[in-house]
């Protein structure tokens, strides 16, 4: 008898343990997605994110880091996949060079790794107190996948000095797209689109909550670095996009 109330009781116990479960899930907070961004090609690319080169006037800057921030926003890109930052700089030191300076220099670093896509960057503004700014400048510079490492000889490269600008000056044909801002959380418009971005992506075991995007610059350059991508992957879908000749008007 006593086991039997015993079995009777624990049953009751489960009942209402799956009970509230599902209360409490049907109840809770409802996860909403993060807005992602989308690649304009048909086929999947492989990018590079090639060290930042350093404008800012703060010599801390870590420029190896601030790629790893554009790669991992890069992953998140559909249609698109990134190499890891410290291959490019292995294969950079393949090429004896230093930074990404030139035209000739993004194609031969693009021909090594055997990439569809590389991103050069600039670093415009930094300060990683609050309230935090960050600025960038990115390009694209892209080849066709059929003229990748048709025997280049890497140590024969030489860049001459007159190639040596900035990539805000690269000539029209390569970079194929160019994206630029500074954001600075004191702006509205900066907290405006922050607020966009971390709708989806509050990191799960931070008392912050969103504001955590606030508090740590290595999660204030990926929100950055989305809207870069943002704004140069719309540029590739115009440059994509086929040219409609206007109908004339009757």
């Amino acid at each position: 008898m006593t086991s039997t109330k015993s079995m009777r009781t624990a049953s009751w116990l489960l009942t209402c343990f799956i009970t509230m479960s599902v209360v409490a899930t049907g109840c809770g907070p409802q996860l909403k997605q993060p807005v992602m961004l989308n690649a304009p090609y048909e086929d999947v690319q492989l990018w590079a994110v090639a060290p930042f080169i350093n404008e800012s006037g703060v010599s801390l800057v870590e420029t190896d880091r601030v790629a790893d921030m554009f790669v991992q926003q890069l992953q998140d890109v559909r249609g698109i996949n990134a190499l890891p930052v410290n291959r490019v700089i292995a294969a950079m030191r393949d090429l004896d060079m230093y930074e990404v300076r030139s035209p000739s220099d993004a194609s031969a670093l693009l021909s090594v790794l055997g990439a569809d896509g590389l991103i050069v960057g600039t670093v415009t503004a930094y300060d990683q107190y609050r309230p935090m700014t960050f600025g960038a400048a990115i390009e694209l510079h892209k080849q066709d996948r059929q003229d990748h490492r048709l025997g280049l000889d890497t140590r024969s490269l030489s860049r001459s000095t007159s190639e040596q600008f900035s990539p805000a000056q690269f000539d029209s044909l390569n970079p194929v797209a160019q994206a630029a801002g500074i954001f600075d959380a004191r702006s509205h418009d900066t907290l405006s689109k922050l607020r966009q971005y971390t709708t989806g992506r509050n990191v799960p075991d931070s008392a912050f909550g969103a504001n955590i995007y606030l508090v740590r610059m290595d999660l204030y350059m990926q929100f950055v670095s989305y809207r870069l991508f943002g704004d140069l992957l719309e540029s590739e879908f115009m440059r994509l996009s086929p040219i409609v000749e206007e109908s004339p008007k009757r």
